[in-house]
């Protein structure tokens, strides 16, 4: 994550991560500012991809959430309670098209966390298996317009947790990679995001 903005400095500390070195948030208002309208222009395909090493799995802790508020967003949460969830809307938590996958990461461990959506069909993996699906993914990322609170380890909503966790190879392509792909990068191998490839 060379080159992104944290709340401890700008470049945030380091620690040894899944590839290379990784970038620590502490749960205590550490989190990552991306480019504003970083996901704008995703208005088909795309994936989201990042090695996560959570301390905690706090009920609503984003590993990353891209918004200009409460009303249009799209995040993933390391725990909706019960399970990894990702969730994208343009009007709110009521509209939310989600996908929700079947339980919680493993703590102070790495795992790969990656939502991919091919056409209307979205799909969670955790280390490259596919643990959920939504056949009725319509909102793209650009409905959101211009998003100007894009964060890793924060959430657009205030009350929310911090994220408490390592992060490590953080991608976004304007693509969905295949399962066979999603498999590689599960294997080790770092992504090369076209929107985003923060090593």
């Amino acid at each position: 994550p060379d080159g992104m903005v944290t709340s401890a400095g700008p470049d945030g500390p380091r620690a040894p991560g899944r590839i290379g070195n990784a970038l620590t948030l502490s749960g205590n208002g550490d989190y990552v500012s991306l480019p504003s309208g970083i996901v704008s222009g995703l208005n088909g395909d795309f994936t989201v991809s990042a090695w996560v090493n959570p301390a905690k799995n706090s009920t609503w802790s984003r590993l990353f959430d891209f918004g200009v508020g409460t009303n249009k967003y799209m995040f993933l949460t390391v725990s909706d309670g019960t399970a990894v969830r990702f969730a994208i809307t343009t009007n709110g938590p009521a509209a939310e098209q989600q996908i929700t996958g079947t339980g919680l990461l493993p703590l102070n461990s790495w795992s790969l966390v990656t939502v991919t959506v091919s056409g209307t069909t979205g799909t969670l993996y955790i280390n490259g298996k596919a643990v959920g699906t939504n056949t009725g993914m319509t909102i793209h990322p650009s409905d959101l317009g211009v998003t100007t609170q894009d964060w890793i380890g924060r959430s657009e909503y205030g009350g929310d947790p911090y994220l408490d966790a390592t992060v490590d190879d953080f991608n976004i392509d304007s693509r969905a990679l295949s399962p066979a792909e999603v498999a590689t990068l599960a294997s080790g191998q770092a992504g090369a995001g076209d929107v985003a490839d923060y090593t």
